[in-house]
């Protein structure tokens, strides 16, 4: 049975294991590397990329603009309220005799008229004119019946600069797709260059005990262990150099999908080649009838004729219905103002007709610009076709050109990995110099850094075909 005193120090102790226990675990968890695949990279992207942002931000404003332009075809109605008080109400003179009338002096007073001196034979007065208090409210609709086509062709081009925003967004996602699949395979390069310079730092610390074990036998010479031991050396710093441009592409990648630096991730995938059946022509097909980019600016085309049809409804007629409904009293108590007999009543509809005679020719200038507008967009249009063709058919040359160096790397590799192995067993019979199976060793370690860079070329290839053609080339 512990004692206080016993448990003084216990308590202590247990709490600070268990403290470090969940703070391991936590740590655990907190430097565990999150593996991703290639799809699920390309979605935390499309949600985090602040390009992909940006665009889907003014697709919203877009949308907002269609409602905004919607309203004009809608009634106005708006409603007005005052209260004005007069510190002093001003008051007609009347200048003649008022007692000819049956006028008292006391009735006079009660009236709020000036009393004349009793000993003055003609008799005069003020009367106050209006209300201390006065209490007004009203309501005004208006409505646009005829704007010829104003309204319209603004709504039309707000809604049709919508979808232009769409294609924008489109354009941002598909942009940010290819930007991660570069990065992804590019980690994927990095880890397979590690690899290579990881076989060859073992392959020739293997050399260099072969060196020793014959320097040993009297079979060999100092210099040939040199040699090895600096052909060692050469292959840990390029070792050491693919560590480190591993650690710059995951950087990279994680800049890309917009995660943080300090995340700990893996990727699962594999450098694959995948032979494609493709036809030029129908790629750039593809590309014409289905890029954002072009989209978008036939688009805006449109926009631009909408622009015209409202510039030159600027010294067009416009015809509106007006309403309007006002109360106002006079009330001299708060209390009174809620009495539905202390309220004078007036309504009146308008109908409206504006018809411009001369606006110092701007119509005629804003046209002029909006038909400018429109033929700039034309002249994009062009210059946005050509490029978009000069895009697929150097996508396509390059994919060609990857797939080709692939076919000839593959064999490079598959003969300096049988050329590796003979100079290993020949030189361990002391029938070539180490000089000889070093080359090997260098020749085997090229080859396989040109597949590897070959079948990244291809891949990243195919990705930009897929972006330059808008078309799924699996």
């Amino acid at each position: 049975m512990f004692n206080i005193t016993t448990k003084r120090f216990v308590i202590p102790i247990v709490s600070a294991i268990l403290l470090s226990c969940a703070w391991v675990s936590a740590s655990g968890q907190e430097i565990s590397p999150r593996t991703l695949n290639l799809e699920e990279s390309i979605n935390i992207a499309l949600a985090e990329n602040l390009t992909v942002k940006s665009a889907e931000a003014g697709l919203e404003i877009a949308k907002q603009k269609v409602n905004e332009a919607r309203a004009g075809f809608m009634p106005v109605l708006s409603a007005t309220g005052s209260y004005t008080y007069f510190g002093e109400l001003p008051t007609m003179d009347i200048d003649f005799d008022l007692s000819a009338f049956g006028l008292s002096p006391e009735l006079m007073q009660m009236m709020g008229m000036d009393t004349p001196p009793a000993d003055e034979e003609s008799k005069s007065g003020g009367i106050p004119v209006g209300s201390v208090d006065t209490y007004s409210a009203g309501l005004s609709l208006q409505q646009p019946l005829f704007t010829w086509g104003k309204i319209y062709n603004n709504y039309k081009q707000a809604k049709i600069s919508m979808e232009a925003s769409q294609q924008a967004y489109e354009a941002a996602k598909r942009q940010v797709t290819l930007d991660v699949t570069k990065a992804f395979y590019g980690v994927l390069l990095t880890e397979k260059l590690v690899n290579v310079a990881e076989k060859a730092v073992s392959q020739v610390e293997a050399h260099v005990k072969v060196a020793q074990d014959l320097l040993d036998a009297g079979m060999a010479t100092d210099f040939d262990l040199l040699r090895a031991k600096v052909q060692l050396a050469n292959f840990k710093s390029l070792l050491i150099r693919a560590r480190n441009g591993l650690t710059l592409s995951k950087d990279s990648f994680k800049n890309t999908i917009g995660m943080d630096l300090n995340a700990q991730i893996n990727v699962a995938g594999e450098l694959v080649y995948k032979p494609l059946d493709l036809d030029l022509d129908q790629l750039i097909e593809s590309a014409m009838a289905n890029r954002p980019e072009i989209k978008q600016l036939k688009l805006q085309e449109q926009v631009g004729k909408k622009y015209i049809s409202l510039a030159k409804a600027g010294n067009k007629p416009n015809l509106a219905l007006l309403g309007n409904y006002n109360l106002e009293s006079n009330a001299d108590k708060m209390g009174d103002v809620f009495d539905r007999d202390e309220w004078n009543k007036n309504w009146n509809i308008i109908l409206a007709l504006q018809v411009p005679i001369f606006d110092g020719l701007a119509t005629r200038a804003r046209v002029k610009q909006a038909e400018n507008g429109l033929e700039q967009i034309r002249i994009g249009m062009e210059q946005l076709t050509d490029g978009v063709g000069l895009e697929v058919r150097a996508a396509f040359l390059g994919l060609r050109e990857s797939e080709e160096l692939l076919k000839v790397q593959a064999e490079t590799v598959q003969q300096a990995e049988e050329s590796l192995r003979i100079a290993n067993l020949r030189h361990k019979n002391g029938m070539i110099t180490s000089v000889e199976l070093m080359d090997t060793e260098l020749a085997f370690t090229q080859a396989q850094t040109n597949q590897f860079n070959a079948l990244h070329d291809y891949v990243i290839a195919v990705a930009k075909l897929e972006k330059a053609s808008a078309s799924n080339l699996d």
